[in-house]
C-alpha cells in the first residue's frame, strides 16, 4: 500500500478507521489496522480519510497514541455522531464531512442542530455515493447530489450557496492538496 500511496494520483490513505455498528472485523483487528494506517499516513506524509462510526472513543484515543504534531490533515467523513464529539474534532483541527443525512428529516435533525456551530471552513461536502441514497425516488446517492448538501448546509447556517460551495471546494482542494483547483 505504501508504494501505491506514492502514485501522484493517491491523495489520501483511507477510507479507514472504526465501524462498531457493522463489526465485519473484531474491535481488536480493527484497532490494529487502524493504528497502522495512522502510522502510515504519517510516513507517506497524506492526509487521512477517516470512518468513525459508533466508535468515537477509540478513534480518539488511536490518534492519541501519535504526537500531535505528526499527524496528517484529518477528515470524519460522513459524520453521524454528537455535537460534543464534533466539537473535540473541531477543537483538535480536524474537518469533518457531511452527508445528505442532513437532508432527512428525522435522521438529520441531530446534525442540522449542530452544523451551525462547526466553522464552515472545517466542513467538507460529500455524499457517500453510491451508498445513503437521500434524494427521493433514488436508492443510492451520487456525486452530483453534493450540490443538494450544499444547499442544505446553506440554508441552516444562512450562508449564501455560492459562498458554501467557494469554502467547501477550496477547502477540499487544500485539505488534498490538489493542484488543479476545481470550481
Amino acid at each position: 500500500m505504501k508504494e501505491l500511496l506514492h502514485h501522484p494520483l493517491a491523495v489520501s490513505v483511507g477510507e479507514c478507521g472504526l465501524d462498531y455498528n457493522r463489526n465485519f472485523s473484531s474491535r481488536e483487528d480493527q484497532l490494529h489496522a487502524f493504528h497502522e494506517q495512522v502510522k502510515l499516513a504519517i510516513d507517506v506524509n497524506k492526509p487521512l480519510f477517516v470512518h468513525e462510526r459508533e466508535a468515537y472513543d477509540d478513534v480518539v484515543k488511536v490518534f492519541d497514541e501519535f504526537d500531535s504534531n505528526s499527524l496528517p490533515p484529518i477528515v470524519v467523513h460522513c459524520f453521524t455522531g454528537h455535537k460534543d464529539e464534533a466539537m473535540e474534532y473541531i477543537r483538535r483541527g480536524y474537518y469533518i464531512g457531511f452527508t445528505g443525512t442532513i437532508c432527512k428529516k428525522d435522521r438529520g435533525a441531530q446534525l442540522r442542530d449542530l452544523l451551525p456551530f462547526i466553522p464552515l471552513d472545517k466542513i467538507m461536502v460529500e455524499t457517500d455515493a453510491p451508498f445513503m441514497g437521500f434524494v427521493r425516488g433514488r436508492r443510492n446517492s451520487e456525486p452530483a447530489d453534493c450540490s443538494n448538501v450544499a444547499k442544505k448546509i446553506s440554508e441552516i447556517m444562512d450562508i449564501p450557496f455560492a459562498t458554501v460551495c467557494e469554502v467547501t471546494t477550496s477547502t477540499t482542494n487544500t485539505f488534498f492538496g490538489l493542484t488543479e483547483h476545481i470550481t
